[in-house]
């Protein structure tokens, strides 16, 4: 009587051991489920549309979304040069990796080889890439895009699809103002053509009377005969000069305290000796001008220079 009881209970535990195998290989499973990365991959493409023609580059960027660790199949990509109207010139890509994915950014240039007699609307080349990690591998079909290329035959516009620009309007200029700078630069251009003509010797201006130097220039260009009298004249307005410059009488003795007080005289000292001993010779020894006339303007107008510096 007491044995049937516990037959009935021993047939039960096959079922309990069954149905408790059964749940935590489900848990076990489902765990593993959400341990394991999602394999979905996802593409995003833009390529600029307009403004190609024959021999123009299109480059297209695309931005990959791959699971961690998958690195994209360069095989998988088209053979440059294929004869076709557009052709992969250049392929090159970069990777960011992030917590749950890698970002994959891939730049590929096009190169277009046709052009017809109109503009016309071109797809770029569809895309099958690959991607690895290990023994797996991961597929996405990338779209063409497309771009717009331009005939290299002159547009013809008919006069229903003509639209013209506006006039654009002329900048704001008063006439005042253009009559003021206008004397300006004319005020300016006078000025300097007018120091030229007076550096150069060809006017005369009232401030020269305090520049004894620019006197004796201009009064010895107005000298023509290369007598002795006329070179001993130049010779005296030189002196003349000299002594009204300095403030006293200048001689070959006190010609080195000249030179001491005006260093700016430096640069003539050695034509400055040599004229007071041709001035010392024709004066006090009675005996002809050693210097020229062309060599006494010379220096009268070296000597002038120096006042206008």
């Amino acid at each position: 009587m007491s044995v049937a009881p516990n037959l009935q209970g021993l047939s039960l535990w096959p079922g309990l051991l069954l149905g408790l195998t059964l749940s935590f290989s489900l848990l076990s499973g489902s765990v593993i489920a959400d341990e394991q990365p999602t394999r979905e991959v996802r593409a995003e493409s833009t390529t600029r549309e307009i403004d190609y023609t024959l021999g123009s580059i299109a480059r297209q960027h695309i931005t990959l979304h791959v699971p961690p660790g998958f690195e994209l199949d360069a095989s998988s990509l088209p053979a440059p040069a294929q004869n076709e109207a557009i052709e992969l010139r250049d392929a090159h890509w970069e990777s960011k990796e992030s917590a749950h994915e890698r970002l994959i950014l891939l730049d590929i240039d096009w190169q277009i080889f046709v052009a017809g007699d109109t503009v016309k609307t071109m797809p770029l080349k569809k895309l099958h890439l690959e991607f690895k990690r290990d023994q797996q591998r991961l597929t996405v079909d990338v779209p063409p895009d497309k771009v717009i290329v331009s005939s290299l035959l002159p547009a013809r516009i008919d006069a229903e699809h003509v639209k013209l620009y506006s006039d654009v309007p002329l900048p704001e200029w008063p006439f005042s103002r253009q009559l003021w700078s206008l004397v300006g630069w004319l005020s300016l251009l006078a000025l300097g053509v007018l120091y030229l003509l007076w550096f150069f010797g060809w006017i005369q201006l009232p401030q020269e009377k305090r520049m004894p130097f620019r006197q004796a220039w201009r009064a010895i260009q107005r000298l023509r005969d290369h007598n002795n009298e006329t070179r001993l004249q130049a010779m005296r307005l030189i002196s003349r000069a000299m002594d009204q410059f300095a403030g006293y009488a200048v001689t070959t003795e006190n010609l080195s305290r000249l030179l001491t007080l005006h260093p700016v005289m430096d640069a003539h000292s050695s034509k400055l000796r040599q004229f007071y001993q041709a001035v010392q010779q024709s004066f006090f020894a009675g005996q002809p001008a050693a210097l020229s006339l062309e060599e006494l303007q010379q220096l009268a107008k070296q000597l002038s220079r120096v006042e206008i510096s």
